[in-house]
């Protein structure tokens, strides 16, 4: 698990990267740490590089850590928030950028736990990686919203970014094992739990992707759809627009 964390102090830097050892060793939980002393410099990396964590300060010298989260979240990167600070001072703005934590100092372990929990750290969920051109990236399955193909590349979407994987479809079947994917259509795999909308010939999920449904298959997609959603209860069920399950 990749963590970034930007403050301009060193010594509270060098605070937290010890507390978040000590956590990993305790846990038995690998954190890969990156520090950093400037907004830019931290902004530039996580521009070209995943992260899991990213640990704000909110007074860096010079610029303003609700800045930079803000530019980072216009590029959509998929990371866990928590900002550190001194006061209350942004609590209303944290909120805004969803975070998931705000850290007070001066650190306390107990407190860096309940922030490291926040952000799914022990969950037990697992995860799945994927080769992109430049890295690794590590998914959550209940995170993908929908699998596209173009030419030989599989297009895998979450809410926050795309990445580009040079995969077939089928290989990234073989990972998504989940019951809640649905093969829609020869190049499209979707997550039936963000399905908004059912129409004569296509899903709409909740990114606004439109997902088509061959008309040979419509009867056995319509079905496994609806079968799922009984069994997990998706709010698309609930949806009066919602059209019953066609019998084959």
């Amino acid at each position: 698990m990749r963590i970034v964390a930007c403050d301009d102090d060193v010594s509270e830097l060098e605070e937290l990267k010890r507390q978040l050892q000590e956590i990993g060793e305790k846990y038995q939980l690998l954190f890969d740490i990156r520090t950093f002393t400037e907004g830019e410099q931290c902004c530039e990396y996580l521009c070209l590089n995943s992260a899991d964590i990213v640990f704000m300060d909110i007074y860096l010298k010079p610029g303003n850590g609700v800045e930079f989260v803000r530019r980072l979240r216009q590029h959509r990167l998929n990371f866990k928030l928590v900002f550190l600070t001194s006061s209350n001072d942004f609590a209303i703005e944290s909120y805004e950028l969803d975070a998931a934590y705000y850290l007070l100092k001066p650190l306390q372990p107990e407190k860096l736990e309940q922030a490291l929990q926040r952000c799914g750290v022990f969950d037990k969920e697992e995860y799945v990686t994927f080769d992109t051109a430049v890295e690794t990236v590590k998914l959550k399955p209940k995170d993908i919203i929908v699998v596209e193909v173009q030419d030989k590349y599989c297009y895998i979407h979450t809410a926050q970014r795309t990445y580009k994987v040079y995969s077939s479809i089928n290989k990234v079947r073989e990972k998504l094992t989940q019951d809640y994917f649905l093969l829609t259509y020869r190049s499209v795999l979707i997550n039936m739990h963000y399905v908004e909308g059912v129409y004569s010939n296509y899903f709409l999920l909740g990114n606004g992707f439109k997902a088509p449904i061959r008309v040979r298959d419509s009867a056995a997609v319509r079905n496994a759809l609806y079968a799922v959603g009984v069994a997990a209860g998706l709010r698309i069920l609930c949806y009066k627009e919602m059209e019953p399950p066609l019998r084959s």
